[in-house]
């Protein structure tokens, strides 16, 4: 796969990425491209209602980055040992018992989608009419599970030693914070991290009120509603360009953080999230917190995605050199945003980052299933063809 342009050429690859969002968009999109720290260019397109850098979107799981970050701080003020049994920090509802031992589950686990939870949960939510699940009986089944799925928070693996994406391991960083700080999510979440930032449009719970909400936009261009959702944590941010960009300036080096923002969280605590907990086929895919995309000179390109019914966020970033792209998109099926990040990975590091291999790796395996079942029936045909021929044969004998 070719880059865009030169890794150094902003003009000509800004000029693919609008070109391919123009062909491709059915909706609302906003992102930002990060250059030493700044928003060097943005872009803004929708077919109903006008978005801008402060239109509000759902972001779904790049809310786990953010909700992580808050994790860090209660590390930092030594409320949480990352590294601690969770179960000595819950009150309201434990794992329940299985086959291994749950107190090797760690906030770091959890963080890193390695606890050993197979809960397959993807967090549909609830519609506005009905009533929202509270978090333990969530924990316990959820109601809004896809079909077929566990759809429960269990220890199924050994903890520690495989990575499974896990919606449920966030559902319970939920309720610790909740459960350490004696405060509601929303509530936990804006003292440690919004208000001293200064984000007043950044929240876990969607304001439907906002004039600033964007409309999100479904299948053939229909507006639609926000779900409610108990997996708040997993799924259920709500925020704007202008301020998810102060949350990436939080991740970046020392150097981008004290020319442009307060540096809540402390230089171990980010070297602790960019960290590689995950691997898969031996390479490094995940930190405590954070998907790492890419391998850099330094480190890893770092961020996260999110995805809902024709809904897609993405927030990645270089957190050595201050260069980022974060985009938001309603309207679109397929993941829009990630797609474009994807490129933008590509433009930074010449490198394909996981989203692109792992999507590659599905269409090879649907390619060849195909290929195999087409084969198959080609042989089976020739083989019916050639009995009923035989057939006919004998019979003129």
């Amino acid at each position: 796969m070719t880059p865009w342009a030169e890794s150094d050429d902003r003009q000509t690859f800004t000029t693919h990425l609008k070109k391919n969002i123009d062909e491709h968009l059915k909706g609302n999109v906003v992102y930002g491209l990060i250059e030493d720290g700044e928003i060097v260019d943005s872009y803004f397109a929708s077919v109903g209602k006008p978005v801008n850098e402060q239109s509000v979107f759902g972001v779904a799981s790049v809310g786990k980055w953010v909700t992580a970050m808050a994790v860090m701080r209660l590390v930092d003020k030594g409320i949480l040992d990352i590294d601690a049994p969770v179960s000595q920090y819950l009150k309201r509802w434990q794992l329940p018992a299985s086959q291994f031992d749950n107190d090797l589950v760690t906030l770091r686990l959890l963080l890193s989608h390695t606890a050993g939870i197979e809960d397959g949960l993807g967090h549909n939510g609830f519609a506005l009419n009905e009533p929202i699940q509270p978090l333990t009986e969530h924990l316990t089944l959820a109601a809004d599970a896809d079909p077929g799925v566990n759809a429960r928070v269990v220890v199924t693996l050994p903890p520690g030693e495989t990575w499974n994406y896990s919606g449920g391991s966030y559902n319970l960083i939920q309720l610790i914070v909740e459960d350490v700080t004696q405060q509601s999510f929303q509530d936990a979440m804006h003292q440690l991290l919004f208000a001293p930032l200064g984000l007043q449009n950044t929240h876990f719970q969607v304001n439907r009120s906002n004039p600033l909400l964007a409309d999100y936009y479904g299948e053939a261009q229909e507006a639609q509603h926000y779900p409610n959702y108990t997996s708040l944590a997993a799924t259920g941010l709500y925020t704007n360009l202008t301020e998810i960009h102060k949350l990436v300036l939080e991740n970046l080096a020392v150097d981008f953080r004290n020319k442009t923002s307060s540096s809540l969280l402390s230089e171990k605590s980010l070297i602790q999230m960019r960290r590689p907990q995950a691997f898969v086929g031996g390479q490094p895919i995940w930190g405590a917190g954070v998907m790492l995309f890419a391998p850099t000179d330094t480190g890893h390109i770092i961020g996260h995605g999110g995805k809902s019914p024709y809904l897609n966020a993405t927030v990645r970033f270089d957190p050595d050199k201050g260069d980022g792209f974060i985009m938001f998109q309603t309207g679109n099926d397929q993941a829009l945003a990630s797609d474009m990040a994807t490129q933008w990975t590509l433009w930074k590091t010449g490198k394909p980052d996981i989203y692109l291999v792992n999507n590659r790796v599905n269409k090879v395996v649907q390619d060849t299933i195909l290929g195999t079942f087409i084969i198959i029936s080609i042989v089976l045909i020739y083989w019916g063809w050639a009995i009923h021929e035989a057939k006919k044969y004998e019979v003129t004998l």
